[in-house]
This record gives structure tokens, sequence and C-alpha cells, in this order.
């Protein structure tokens, strides 16, 4: 299970050491990093982000006001030198709340604590049938083998189903889509597309097919295709031993 994360911090010194620290942990995955938290919001919107370690005392914004504007935050790690924010993290619902200089022990304690809470959503994940959506201002259940492909459509997505020619519309984006998805049976292959694993019926690097269509593969997501391609081989090969 990789933890995919994203780094805020003003002073580049301690962004790149963090990074550094970072780098020994398998499980960490690091997607970007950022030395103000002005333009992450949007980054937020199209990015699957499981967990932000973010600084609290920068110029542009606190930390702790940024985690407060946003409508649905990743796990959130603050790193700062300052203990005086301490209690105001935690109301936030912070995993953890680490003071600078930040040594490997607490750093592994902290990530622990994420693995953990990680694995029981995807337990929890896994286990659904369904996903329930607003559409048309009604809750409506939509069961995951019905669904084809969704499209992301900036604040809004819509959901293709399988015997449905018009698409289900919900306001959401696709990193919401995607914490509600299995990655077992989804896979995210643009900025605007999700697709049903099942439904696969042929791909290329740039291009991938559909029974109903054929969906762009964006270029940082070349990468999901070749696992889950490593996955289905390896599941091919099982079957025919």
């Amino acid at each position: 299970m990789k933890i995919k994360c994203i780094l805020i911090d003003d002073e580049p010194f301690a962004l790149n050491l963090l990074e550094d620290d970072l780098l020994s942990f398998d499980q960490i995955e690091i997607l970007q990093k950022f030395h103000s938290p002005v333009d992450v919001a949007e980054y937020l919107k199209n990015q699957a982000v499981d967990l932000i370690f973010l600084d609290i005392q920068m110029p542009e914004q606190l930390g702790t006001q940024f985690v407060r504007n946003l409508e649905d935050p990743p796990l959130i790690i603050f790193t700062t030198a300052y203990h005086q924010y301490a209690v105001e993290g935690f109301e936030l619902n912070a995993i953890d709340y680490l003071l600078k200089p930040i040594s490997k022990e607490r750093l592994t304690v902290a990530i622990r604590k994420v693995e953990d809470i990680m694995t029981l959503r995807n337990k929890q994940v896994v286990e659904k049938e369904h996903i329930v959506v607003h559409v048309e201002y009604k809750k409506t259940k939509i069961y995951l083998n019905e669904i084809s492909y969704i499209e992301g459509l900036k604040d809004y997505v819509k959901i293709y189903l399988v015997d449905r020619q018009t698409p289900l519309l919900t306001r959401s984006n696709l990193r919401g889509m995607e914490k509600l998805l299995p990655a077992s049976d989804f896979l995210r292959i643009h900025n605007s597309f999700i697709v049903n694993k099942a439904r696969i019926e042929h791909c290329t690097v740039a291009k991938l097919t559909l029974p109903e269509i054929a969906l762009p593969i964006g270029k940082k997501y070349v990468k999901n295709m070749a696992q889950f391609h490593m996955k289905a081989a390896s599941n091919q090969d099982n079957i025919i031993r």
C-alpha cells in the first residue's frame, strides 16, 4: 500500500530535509512539493492525495487556516517549529504534530498511524458493493458493477452506467470519487477519467478502449496502466498454472 503525499513548507531547506527523510520509507510516494499552500487546493481537485505534511507558520497563509478552507482534506501531519499550535492542530483532526527538527523515530510513528487509518479505510471500501451519491437533489444508490466510467467536470462528475445512455450528474470531483471507489476495481487513467477495470477491452500507451468508447490516457497515469497490465498478466499466469 503506497501512501501518496505532498509536502508544503515555505522553507526550502526544511522541505528538502523532510523529503530526504521520507525517501527512506518504501510505503511513501511523494507526488509534489510546494513552498506555499496557495495553489494546493486546485491541485487537490485533480490529484488523489492521501496525506499532506504541512508546515503551519507560512507568510501567505497559515497551515491551520489552509486546512480549515478545504472541503474534504486528506490526512494531515503538521510539521512545525512552534508548539503553541498543537491544540488547534488536533482540533483539525491532524494525524500527528511533529516538532522540528523531526527525528526519524517520531516520523516513523506518524507514518504508522497513517498506515493504520488507511488500512481500515481500504477494508471498509472493499466491503462495499455500491456507492451513494446525490443526483437531482436525491440520494441515489449505484452498484459498482453498473459503473462503466466516470468523467470529471470541475466541481461535477458524470457517472456513465453500463445499461444507461444518459450519465448521472453529481456534485463532486474525481478525487472525491476515487475515495469512494475501491482501487481493486477502478483505475484513474486521466485528469478527467476513472474507469471500471472490468470494462477495459484494449489499451495502448495513449488510449484505452471500453465497449462503448475510447478514452485518452494521461501521461502521468501511464504508470497506473503499466501496473494494471502487470497484475492482469500475473493473474492470467496463475489461471494457466
